[in-house]
């Protein structure tokens, strides 16, 4: 899967592109410090995106 999930030192949690292993941005804006639930469904839409081949981001 092209994005995941990881936990923060606070505890929070960060959608991550396993491609750059960098956070994934949307909007300017990068997609950490979500509750893990939050931040769980925007990767599970985020890869079901490129699954169907569109760019998820944009």
């Amino acid at each position: 899967m092209r994005y995941e999930i990881r936990r923060e030192a606070s505890g929070r949690w960060t959608v991550v592109d396993s491609m750059t292993s960098l956070p994934a941005a949307t909007d300017g804006r990068d997609l950490v410090g979500l509750s893990r639930e939050d931040a769980r469904d925007i990767a599970d839409e985020l890869n079901r995106s490129v699954a169907q081949g569109r760019d998820p981001l944009i």
